[in-house]
């Protein structure tokens, strides 16, 4: 009859252990559940500007200038499943759109303008180009993350139209 003597002291040790314990557990998992939702908003971003992208590379045959880039930044703002703060594009970084640059470095900069065919110092070929930058600014859940999650998070995208 011993073994129930020892046995009727520790009923109820599993609830009080839960008791003390699942307060941490929920904080982590409000914490890693705000991780997750900025790496899913990031990746909503990351799909509109190469949406973006795409619309630019098969509007950019017959547009030029500023209405395809009114026109880019208006379709990555509507194609986005996210609110973004800020949509911005610009034809060959806000140079003259109708001339040939050749772009390098990170950030990127223009060197121009070229003849059409000229050869950039790297060997391509100048072109034009569009750069599509796009922010998103998010308030996490748990306040204490919001020394480990930035509040605004930009992405930008430069790619050849000719």
């Amino acid at each position: 009859m011993q073994f129930f003597k020892g046995y009727r002291a520790r009923r109820g040790v599993a609830a009080l252990e839960l008791g003390l314990v699942s307060p941490i557990l929920i904080t982590m998992l409000v914490g890693v559940s705000d991780f997750s939702i900025v790496y899913h908003k990031q990746l909503q971003l990351s799909s509109a500007l190469l949406a973006g992208s795409e619309y630019a590379q098969n509007k950019g045959q017959s547009e030029t200038g500023t209405t395809l880039s009114n026109d880019v930044a208006n379709f990555v703002q509507t194609i986005s499943n996210v609110t973004l703060s800020s949509v911005t594009s610009s034809v060959n970084g806000g140079l003259v759109a109708t001339d040939y640059y050749c772009v390098s470095g990170n950030p990127a900069t223009y060197t121009g303008p070229y003849s059409n065919g000229a050869l950039c110092a790297d060997g391509s070929t100048a072109g034009q180009f569009i750069s599509i930058s796009g922010s998103y600014t998010y308030t996490p859940i748990f306040r204490a993350n919001r020394a480990f999650l930035p509040g605004t998070f930009t992405q930008s995208v430069i790619i050849r139209l000719q």
